[in-house]
């Protein structure tokens, strides 16, 4: 059983913020907000990892759990974090009870006929929404939907 959402986002981690924000200075007034939608993505992905062990037939979890490239500055967060190495394995083990690995070559290892990327967007997303919220997926997917409104 993982830790609530609630929970998770208590976690603060003022120097990986700040670490963040001088990487990224055009971000730097997000960096707060990325660092708590990374520690929402770590969950939300623990999550479906659960529900799909406990029902491994149901279509809607048939999806892998992947870090959209629109999602990049919440990747750029976890890259800040992962810096601060024996905060980050504390922190997995404390509230996932396991080392959450950072594979970014995941997608380019499906086959591409074998894997059909718009299905898995469209059930993560769905999950997501379902899951997180509307405004979670707003932030998540901002430019892709300023897009679709256009």
């Amino acid at each position: 059983m993982i830790h609530s959402l609630q929970e998770i986002l208590e976690y603060k981690h003022p120097a990986v913020v700040r670490r963040f924000q001088k990487d990224h200075p055009a971000k730097a007034d997000q960096a707060e907000q990325l660092f708590a939608d990374l520690l929402t993505f770590f969950w939300a992905s623990k999550k479906h990892q659960q529900e799909k062990a406990m029902r491994p037939y149901d279509e809607a979890l048939d999806f892998v759990f992947i870090m959209d490239e629109e999602m990049k500055d919440i990747d750029h967060m976890w890259h800040a974090f992962l810096l601060y190495t024996q905060d980050y394995m504390d922190f997995c083990y404390k509230y996932f009870n396991e080392y959450l690995h950072h594979k970014p070559d995941v997608v380019p290892n499906y086959e591409v006929k074998a894997f059909d990327f718009e299905a898995n967007l469209e059930k993560f997303l769905n999950y997501n929404l379902k899951v997180l919220g509307p405004d979670v997926i707003q932030r998540w997917f901002s430019i892709s939907l300023a897009e679709a409104a256009s």
